[in-house]
């Protein structure tokens, strides 16, 4: 039998006794001898019943807990969406409890197992990059546990979802260096398996060809961190080529920057030879030499939707109402610096 899906029907036919005994022992009820009482335990917990025990708590009981789940607890946009989920949880009576999966699907796993045992009410959580199959979180809904996911989603799980634009943030700001006469623009990326860094890439190919430039796969070059060290030893890699970019649009800010130290080790001008344009705008952009043109994202009031969203679903799942699940969009925009506009 599945370990996942024991009921208490399967330990009772198993050790020859009746169900209500089994439910009795698991609550130490003091009718039921101990020796029963033991190899119900154990059977238990070979079974890995727990977990359906567990759920069976979340139905019935409510602890006004929310667990949150992010690849990046010190990234400035999910550090501006914490904020917002503990701020709005607040105002509403919940308290939070986090954990961090390092862009790691088995520390995701580790996360959901750890916050099925804290009977949470619901769950928000930001897919790791890793993630490719949602089974865990199938298991949450399952057992009347609502999830949201917010800003890494997947359409493998019928739920609702909370994402900026990312797709319309590197559109325009394609389109942005287009404007400044750039014509061979090349895109630093990372992994196209989360939906952030696909939809990017998507709008920076979308714009160069309104714009009846064409797509050059030389120019694009994926790392796999997306980290400031990436886009300094990306962004020399590409300087090394015989065909050098006159603008770089980077899926993170810290690539941007560490593109910012090649180019000016190598002593081009930005933004005059080659312009640099990131993604997030995070507080460093604004400190750098020169200061990084960027999208700036509605990290804060995403993280106060995904509150408003899973307390309004915990309501409706405890009512047994029907749930209406939908995907909220919400609008990036441009910070233009000096390192796409700067003075001659």
């Amino acid at each position: 039998m599945s370990k996942h899906n024991i009921r208490l029907k399967d330990i009772a036919e198993e050790l020859g006794i009746s169900i209500p005994s089994v439910s009795r022992a698991l609550n130490n009820k003091p009718d039921i001898g101990i020796e029963t009482k033991k190899k119900v335990f154990e059977l238990a917990e070979k079974l890995n019943y727990q977990r359906n025990q567990f759920a069976i708590n979340f139905k019935n009981q409510q602890s006004f807990i929310i667990g949150v789940i992010i690849p990046q607890i010190v990234h400035h946009f999910f550090s501006n969406v914490i904020s917002g989920i503990i701020n709005e949880a607040e105002k509403r009576g919940y308290s939070i409890m986090l954990f961090q999966s390092n862009e790691s699907f088995e520390s995701e796993l580790k996360g959901v197992e750890t916050f099925q045992k804290s009977m949470i009410d619901g769950l928000i959580i930001s897919l790791s990059d890793n993630t490719n199959d949602v089974s865990h979180l199938k298991y949450l809904q399952e057992h009347n546990v609502p999830v949201i996911l917010i800003d890494k989603i997947t359409d493998e799980l019928t739920s609702a979802k909370i994402i900026c634009d990312d797709f319309k943030g590197a559109y325009f700001a394609t389109e942005h260096l287009i404007s400044l006469g750039k014509k061979k623009i090349a895109h630093i990326t990372g992994s196209l398996n989360p939906y952030t860094t696909k939809e990017r890439y998507r709008g920076y190919k979308s714009a160069l060809k309104d714009y009846g430039l064409g797509f050059n796969e030389k120019l694009v070059k994926k790392c796999n961190l997306v980290s400031r060290e990436e886009g300094y030893t990306t962004t020399l890699a590409l300087l090394a080529e015989n065909e050098i970019p006159d603008a770089i649009f980077c899926a993170t800010d810290p690539t941007a920057i560490g593109a910012i130290k090649a180019i000016k080790e190598k002593g081009l001008r930005i933004p005059f030879d080659i312009a640099v344009m990131g993604f997030s705008d995070w507080k460093m952009s604004s400190v750098v030499e020169p200061p990084l043109s960027s999208v700036s994202q509605p990290d804060y009031e995403m993280g106060k939707k995904a509150v408003e969203l899973i307390t309004e679903e915990i309501h409706l799942t405890r009512a047994n109402k029907p749930i209406k699940y939908e995907t909220f969009v919400m609008e990036t925009s441009l910070v233009i610096r000096e390192s796409t506009m700067g003075k001659r």
